[in-house]
């Protein structure tokens, strides 16, 4: 087909191109969620070989806009990730930049963001990401899939690659990102039936346990972190209040642990590679105050007060029993500040990577999308900082037609099963199935 001239009549929302390009047997084939195209090729319906080709296919598409392998996942793609795999949209020196598919002008988001993009695009149904500030969550609330972040020491990230080896002040998780909650569910129970911890012992012995909800979940809403002011599409999904706690100290720890040399290494990398810093590269490092190069004993001193943190927000999690003696189920809070940003805007992790400093399980899904008729912008609102002002001023409506609105679950460290279990029910309230 003439790719150039089908280019000319799209418009910034591509997810539907599939429907004039793939053969209605690999539109049916890519549209299954995991455990009904699990089924239909144990049923033979679809060859091996034909489920393939059509993601192949599919996966082409998108791309023109580890224990895994013993349980029986076929490798087929590879995707991108931005530069130092630290920001939250996708863009690098090799590949240009990775946009969204429900509207071409915002980010898919990062770093997982050639994933998330690629699955929106059904040219994949699950795939695996990384994260450290939001870097699995982030873009699949951008794109309108699910994306889910274990506690640390779940999966294992035998294989995997970062900018930084040794830094552990905050520590990456891997994790799936699906079209669907069941293809999550069914990635880790299938994953950790295989005891990956054998083979690589930093992981927790710990198999995918059966949970048993109360019939009465205890579920808090977070409107805000007191920082930065969600925008009103995700604003207005939001009901019961969550006050929070210590999110600007929280911040801080995070940014300065990211980098505790400054930055040097990353930036000696992109010297030796002969590259351009990329923009929000650049933001990161150099014009970011929490990033400087630190002594040994600063570092300590960082590691003692991110230690000290997470104890105080145990804490506050825990007083949440005293009046019923039923401490809070889960958090559902905002995945972003807004829907996925324009590009080169994506310059607040604080609603994802809060979770990842507590090391608390989180799982992202598809919710609504910003609607042209709803959601106005409130004229009067008083920014709370410049951080709060540059995300406020952001939002024009207009910027953001069809763009998808995800939130996010958290439980506690090591409640991954009960994490999932809640979302179910959470789900199924909206009349999900």
């Amino acid at each position: 087909m003439d790719w150039q001239l089908l280019k000319k009549t799209l418009s910034k929302n591509v997810t539907e191109i599939a429907n004039s390009v793939l053969t209605p047997e690999e539109i049916k084939i890519t549209s299954c969620d995991v455990p009904e195209l699990l089924q239909a090729t144990r049923s033979k319906e679809y060859s091996c070989e034909t489920v393939t080709i059509a993601f192949l296919r599919r996966a082409a598409l998108a791309q023109k806009l580890e224990v895994l392998l013993e349980a029986g996942a076929v490798p087929y793609a590879r995707t991108t990730q931005p530069q130092t795999i630290m920001h939250l949209e996708t863009s690098t020196n090799i590949y240009g930049v990775t946009t969204n598919p429900w509207n071409t002008d915002l980010t898919c988001g990062g770093s997982s963001g050639g994933e998330s993009a690629l699955i929106a695009c059904r040219g994949s149904i699950l795939g695996m990401g990384g994260d450290i500030r939001g870097s699995i969550r982030c873009p699949a609330a951008n794109t309108g899939i699910y994306g889910f972040k274990p506690t640390l020491g779940r999966i294992e990230k035998l294989g995997s690659r970062a900018a930084v080896s040794g830094q552990e002040g905050i520590i990456p998780t891997q994790g799936p990102m699906a079209s669907s909650r069941s293809g999550i569910s069914l990635f880790m129970e299938i994953y950790l039936s295989y005891e990956p911890w054998i083979k690589d012992d930093y992981l927790v012995p710990i198999p995918w346990r059966p949970v048993t909800l109360l019939p009465r979940l205890k579920i808090t809403i977070m409107w805000s972190d007191d920082i930065v002011t969600p925008h009103p599409p995700v604003t207005r999904a939001l009901k019961k209040n969550w006050k929070p706690e210590g999110h600007d100290e929280c911040w801080e720890i995070t940014q300065a642990l990211y980098y505790e040399d400054g930055g040097k290494h990353v930036e000696k990398l992109i010297a030796d590679g002969g590259e351009e810093m990329l923009s929000l590269t650049k933001w990161l490092i150099k014009d970011n105050k929490n990033e400087k190069y630190r002594t040994v004993e600063e570092i300590w001193d960082l590691k003692g007060r991110r230690n000290a943190y997470r104890l105080k927000y145990n804490d506050l999690w825990l007083s949440t029993e005293k009046k019923d003696d039923h401490p809070v189920d889960a958090i559902l809070c905002p995945a972003g500040p807004g829907a996925a940003p324009p590009h080169g805007n994506a310059k607040y992790w604080n609603y994802t990577s809060r979770w990842n400093l507590l090391e608390y399980p989180g799982v992202v899904f598809p919710v609504t999308f910003v609607d042209q008729e709803l959601g106005l912008k409130d004229e009067s609102y008083v920014p709370r900082n410049k951080q709060d002002r540059f995300n406020w001023e952001l939002y024009e409506k207009e910027r953001y037609v069809e763009a998808p609105v995800g939130l996010q679950i958290v439980t506690r460290r090591f409640e991954d099963e009960k994490c999932l279990a809640v979302l179910e029910v959470v789900e199924r309230a909206m009349g999900r199935q």
